[in-house]
């Protein structure tokens, strides 16, 4: 996704009009979809409510604050700030709902926030301190989006059909701030066309549903810590197309990150090997 973003920026386009044409184009994409299947894409008034807080105010600010610090720091570096959501994610399910944090899901979270904080702290140059708190805006906006997303009344629904809703929600409200703002940019090139298509289609409509569905297997905190796994993927893009630096706190910091990862996929392995091995023995 900050791949596609950097694209568009760097063609003459901008952090607002790239978010409201992402969204906006997903639900179009989704419309059409479910009117080819046939298939019915009606919810509940209490549904509804939900996804358009979702999409109005969750999506709105996590989108918008994260795009706006690709002005600011490397995709990589943004990225990776933004994925302090782990630890809102946890504090929230704890405190509110309250969810077990196991021992190996503790270690995984911890190692997450350790590998951060050695992209942060441990970076040689010069960083953007509103590049960064726009960042972390945008990862404890994501937690609570998380933790809406996990409501029994959200995660009872049709992946597709969620993501069909918070886009609408999303689009329609990046659209009026852009008008309002006069941030709306008409500038297309053949760059910002395949960067829009690349961020409506795979960053929008593939990472939700497939985050929906994760939410759904092995739960929100889980979801969240694994899909950490994101900014090693924007680190390395950002160095083979943007010719961004790659320094030695860098991938110290990406390593602990994906041991994070490596901890929590082997936790969550071992956790399906003993319901199969309980659902066994009780036949």
């Amino acid at each position: 996704m900050p791949i596609f973003a950097k694209l568009a920026y760097n063609n003459g386009s901008n952090s607002t009009t790239v978010l409201a044409v992402r969204f906006l184009l997903a639900s179009l994409t989704l419309f059409i979809y479910f009117k080819i299947k046939r298939q019915n894409f009606k919810i509940n008034k209490k549904q509804l409510y939900i996804l358009c807080v979702l999409g109005v105010f969750g999506y709105t600010i996590t989108s918008e604050t994260l795009f706006m610090s690709y002005s600011y720091l490397s995709v990589g570096l943004a990225t990776t700030v933004h994925f302090i959501y782990p630890a809102v994610v946890c504090l929230i399910g704890y405190l509110f709902f309250k969810e077990r944090i196991g021992k190996m899901k503790l270690i995984a979270l911890i190692l997450s926030i350790i590998g951060v904080f050695i992209l942060v702290g441990f970076e040689n140059k010069t960083i953007s301190i509103l590049g960064v708190t726009l960042a972390l805006i945008s990862g404890v906006s994501y937690g609570a989006n998380i933790i809406g997303l996990s409501l029994e009344d959200i995660s009872s629904l049709d992946n597709k059909i969620s993501t069909f809703y918070i886009s609408i929600f999303s689009g329609v409200t990046m659209l009026i701030l852009a008008i309002l703002t006069k941030r709306l940019s008409l500038a297309i090139n053949t760059e910002i066309f395949v960067s829009y298509i690349g961020i409506s289609l795979v960053s929008t409509i593939t990472s939700i549903i497939f985050l929906l569905k994760a939410i759904e297997e092995i739960g929100a905190t889980s979801a969240s810590i694994l899909a950490t796994f994101e900014p090693i993927v924007s680190i390395i893009l950002g160095v083979l197309f943007f010719k961004e630096s790659f320094t030695f706190p860098m991938l110290i910091g990406t390593m602990v990150i994906l041991i994070s990862v490596i901890i929590i996929a082997k936790s969550k392995e071992e956790k399906v090997i003993e319901k199969e091995e309980d659902t066994r023995s009780s036949l």
